[in-house]
């Protein structure tokens, strides 16, 4: 998902829109700053933290997986310096940023709602990336951050690396990171907007607290959307009577969130696969939550068949790379049985989360739909 996106869903197209709404937003707030002057002669340190009312989450970004492979925790993170830092504790748009368009009076003092860091954060994101119709970055960033590095998430679902940026010129940040995966799930994060230094009385003006602070904490905000896999169900008859017609093999996949024998069900379906003559079949089997742990089990042989080779041991789904093979393979046997074989159909329903009997084959074209067969 793709899930809950990086930004909002909606973002002007128009940058000259955005720079106007800004300019608004800024120009209608109160002025506020703090009355102390700033030191420029200090430097900035930044240090990101994780939602401690999202523990489960934490722990599992432990398991992201690095570009070789292996669970590093790895979580790329970007820094642009949006506007300077003056010691008036006014901020003047670096010459990257000028393009937001703001009018510099509404750069000199921060006194923004929720509503305008938001807008704030959109409009710079949209200057760094190109941005999909649903307005998610692609591609490489437009303007090179002047910050980055890679931190990493411990087991205890805490950032290993607190003190995550240090010596930081003084000025106004958009912080981004980069979209992450661990086996099961896919994070993503908003895009934060953070000044340094930093007082309280910035954000809260009832304050009488000036006192400008050169180190201050900001919180990731992460989307988590689960991933999903694919399964391949390959048949082979290697006899076969053409006197007695066609025959069918029908396979039961159930897939559990574990190895346990009483681990819940996330995925269950049925599918057949009807042969002519000798020869190699398969069915794909897809969206099926990664990480379960399936196991698909020949439930009828077909007619004058034999069970020659089954694959039925538990396996576990992959979101990268080929779909998890089974196996099977069947021999004519002999002996005069009756047989027949049946289509049902089941279309994955997405947003219903479950899947929808049909016969209707037009109805299995829709997006978001995962075909399977089954036969008696």
């Amino acid at each position: 998902m793709r899930k809950k996106s990086i930004l909002m869903s909606k973002i002007p197209a128009a940058l000259g829109l955005v720079a106007l709404v800004l300019t608004v937003v800024l120009c209608n707030v109160p002025r506020v700053q703090a009355a102390l002057k700033v030191d420029m002669q200090e430097k900035g340190t930044l240090a990101l933290r994780l939602p401690e009312d999202e523990s489960s989450m934490a722990t599992d970004m432990a398991r992201i997986t690095g570009a070789d492979g292996t669970a590093n925790g790895e979580l790329n993170v970007h820094a642009w310096k949006v506007a300077d830092m003056q010691d008036t504790g006014k901020y003047e748009l670096s010459e990257a940023f000028g393009g937001l368009g703001a009018e510099s009076g509404a750069w000199r003092e921060m006194g923004l709602s929720e509503d305008g860091w938001k807008n704030l954060s959109e409009a710079a994101v949209a200057l760094v990336y190109e941005l999909d119709q649903e307005g998610n970055p692609v591609g490489e960033p437009r303007i090179p951050a002047t910050y980055e590095r890679a931190i990493h998430v411990g087991e205890d679902g805490k950032l290993a690396e607190p003190e995550t940026f240090t010596g930081m010129d003084l000025g106004l940040y958009l912080i981004m990171v980069d979209r992450a995966d661990s086996p099961k799930y896919t994070y993503t994060f908003s895009p934060v907007i953070v000044s340094l230094p930093w007082s309280v009385h910035q954000y809260d003006e009832t304050s009488q607290d000036d006192a400008w602070q050169y180190r201050r904490e900001a919180f990731l905000k992460p989307a988590q959307a689960p991933r999903y896999g694919s399964i391949r169900i390959v048949k082979t008859l290697t006899e076969h009577n053409v006197s007695q017609g066609d025959v069918t093999f029908v396979f039961d996949v159930v897939a559990r969130e574990s190895a346990e024998p009483d681990a819940k069900i996330v995925y269950s379906n049925v599918v057949s696969l009807t042969f002519s003559g000798t020869g190699t079949k398969e069915a794909v089997l897809e969206h099926i939550p990664a990480g379960a742990v399936v196991t698909v089990t020949e439930v009828y042989s077909g007619a004058n068949c034999e069970v020659t080779l089954s694959d039925d041991g538990s396996k576990t789904v992959t979101a990268e790379g080929d779909p998890i093979a089974f196996a099977f393979e069947n021999a004519y046997d002999e002996e005069a049985k009756n047989g027949y074989g049946v289509e049902n159909r089941f279309r994955y329903d997405t947003e219903r989360n479950t899947y929808q009997w049909t016969t209707d084959r037009q109805d299995m074209a829709g997006a978001g739909a995962d075909e399977a067969q089954a036969g008696e």
